[in-house]
């Protein structure tokens, strides 16, 4: 389905390291920008159905990940959160944003955290969901958390890339894929299944490498003291029934960063953006007006 107010060009940003983003804005001309840093793999489709409201009343900007989508390549081979986040502040200021609201989901949560820490005069508020701050192997396994370990799964698997990618490519040509994942368990019963049908294949289009070595220098990087130094107002959304982020580390965060709230959605997976979309627009965008105070959007 078509939305007019999320209609863009693509616009290629040159980064620090002279790495080609591809960015995207999109949405109304006046208000605080959104900015949203995607998960690894995922963009537009996870997304969409809470941007058609959320663009009604500001920009809102995303980019895809170096090497990912429509970037390319990072020059330097950096795949790291830090580059991610120099990536979308190179973003911002092709599109002269000065100050924005930040959001991420998933792994997109560790790259918005990098954000908001180093350069906290720029974010006015922030916003993550079902994410966190990377994993911590030996933290996980300690309270029995076997998610943990998926980074080090990668790193094995990236070695066989060519065969991951092979199965990937296999699995989402099939036509009977949306029912595949909805008879999987891994998305709730008011999911958008067309929408993690077209993020799969997106994925499957990606070189299998380069999202592998991403997801495991993103999320394989545990940050956790960054949580008390992050200044921003933080919105915590969190999936009661999230296998991938799991319910302490975002208690954890709501503990840590100062003044944070934790919002958890009854029935709710990983996958809570296709969800339940309008009820996280509408927490966005309450949470981004109260944020930056009446009038100033």
């Amino acid at each position: 389905m078509r939305t007019p107010n999320l209609d863009h060009e693509v616009d290629l940003v040159n980064s620090f390291d002279l790495s080609l983003v591809a960015a995207r804005r999109m949405g109304a001309e006046e208000g605080t920008p959104l900015l949203v840093a995607s998960a690894v793999g995922a963009n537009l489709p996870v997304w969409r159905r809470t941007f058609a409201d959320l663009a009604r009343a500001r920009p809102v900007v995303t980019w895809d990940l170096r090497g990912l989508g429509e970037s390319g390549m990072a020059r330097s081979q950096r795949v790291d959160a830090a580059a991610h986040a120099e990536d979308g502040i190179a973003v911002a200021e092709s599109y002269d944003i000065d100050r924005f609201h930040l959001a991420g989901w998933s792994t997109g949560a560790r790259i918005a955290l990098e954000i908001a820490h180093r350069y906290p005069e720029r974010v006015a508020s922030a916003m993550l969901v079902c994410g966190g701050y990377g994993y911590s192997v030996p933290e996980g396994l300690r309270h029995l958390e076997l998610v943990s370990v998926l980074p080090l799964i990668t790193g094995v698997v990236k070695h066989f890339s060519g065969y991951a990618g092979a199965a990937l490519r296999a699995l989402t040509g099939r036509a009977e894929l949306a029912g595949l994942v909805r008879q999987s368990g891994i998305i709730g019963p008011t999911a958008d299944t067309t929408a993690l049908v077209e993020m799969l294949r997106s994925m499957s289009e990606s070189d299998t490498r380069t999202l592998l070595e991403t997801y495991e220098a993103v999320a394989g990087d545990a940050e956790p003291e960054l949580l008390g130094e992050i200044e921003a107002s933080t919105l915590l959304v969190a999936g009661e029934r999230d296998p991938f982020t799991p319910r302490r580390t975002m208690e954890l965060m709501n503990e840590r960063i100062p003044g944070a709230s934790l919002t958890v959605y009854d029935r709710a997976t990983h996958y809570l953006p296709i969800e339940f979309p309008a009820r996280l627009a509408v927490e966005m965008g309450d949470f981004m007006s109260e944020s930056t105070g009446p009038g100033l959007g």
